[in-house]
């Protein structure tokens, strides 16, 4: 049976001591919640990892290009009315102090496991997008497809700043997932004070990403967004969805070609985005595109 760990990762350098804060989520291909605990330092994230996952899904930047250039995969997504976290090297440093996923990308995708990203509230409003809308239904008109999207949101249930999770979100957050994988009982910490709270805010995201690595292994209903040495991004999507990646991919390209013909080179203008099926860990082909 396949497995695939999920990990949110506490990006934060200083906050990486002290109580855990990041979180792994191990779940079957088939979608059974194997194993749920939380994770601290560099160690405490690489031992939860389990050693038979195949893939293993983060929600934090594992690749990012050189000097202060932003990623493709965060530039597609805004231009799908998702605003992404913009990655550069140096936003990573003012925010976060660092990169802790380019650092343990080399160890995680160890023993021969695939890696890859998720974007937890992508995946989340995806789930949310597909109790109206099956993700088998033909896809809509494009303008009215962009108008009911702007309309669903993801869940709000981190911290927000230092302050405490939301336990309401949460609870939200737990039921989409749920509809879409066998929990094994889990639910939230009940009455467990601020720290529970932010416990369980890191496993939902922790399941969001282990689902964004299941539904793409399962085959349909998933994109691949960018490259692995420029950040390969899993994205649950329906035929709307896609459909709108595709577009942007295409935009993206034809903005690179035209910088290329004005003599800029084509890495600096993004024209290496590909939206393709990959090969994950050498488990076949999958996504669409």
């Amino acid at each position: 049976m396949v497995i695939v760990a999920g990990l949110h990762l506490e990006q934060h350098l200083g906050r990486v001591s002290g109580p855990p804060r990041s979180a792994v989520a191990a779940v079957t291909g088939d979608g059974r919640l194997r194993d749920l605990r939380p994770a601290g330092d560099d160690d405490d994230v690489l031992a939860a990892i389990p050693e038979d996952a195949a893939l293993v899904v983060v929600d934090a930047p594992l690749a990012i290009p050189e000097g202060d250039r932003r990623r493709d995969a965060e530039t597609v997504l805004a231009w799908c009315d998702h605003a992404a976290f913009p990655v550069s090297r140096a936003r990573m440093e003012k925010v976060y102090g660092g990169a802790r996923g380019v650092r343990l990308a080399p160890a995680l995708g160890g023993a021969g496991r695939a890696v890859a990203e998720a974007v937890p509230d992508l995946v989340l409003r995806q789930l949310a997008w597909e109790r109206e809308h099956p993700a088998g239904a033909p896809p809509l008109d494009l303008a009215e497809y962009r108008a009911r999207w702007l309309a669903v949101r993801a869940p709000a249930f981190r911290p927000r700043g230092g302050g405490r999770a939301r336990p309401a979100g949460i609870h939200e957050a737990r039921a989409l997932l749920a509809a879409v994988l066998d929990l094994a009982g889990w639910e939230p910490e009940e009455d467990g004070g601020d720290w529970a709270a932010i416990r369980d805010a890191a496993r939902v995201d922790a399941l969001a990403c282990a689902y964004a690595g299941v539904r793409h292994l399962r085959g349909g209903g998933s994109v691949a967004l960018g490259a692995p040495d420029r950040g390969l991004v899993l994205v649950p999507a329906d035929a709307n969805l896609a459909g709108r990646i595709a577009l942007h991919v295409e935009r993206l390209r034809a903005e690179a070609a035209r910088t290329r013909a004005q003599g800029v080179g084509a890495e600096s203008a993004g024209g290496d985005t590909p939206l393709r099926p990959p090969s994950i860990g050498g488990l076949g082909q999958h996504g669409e595109g």
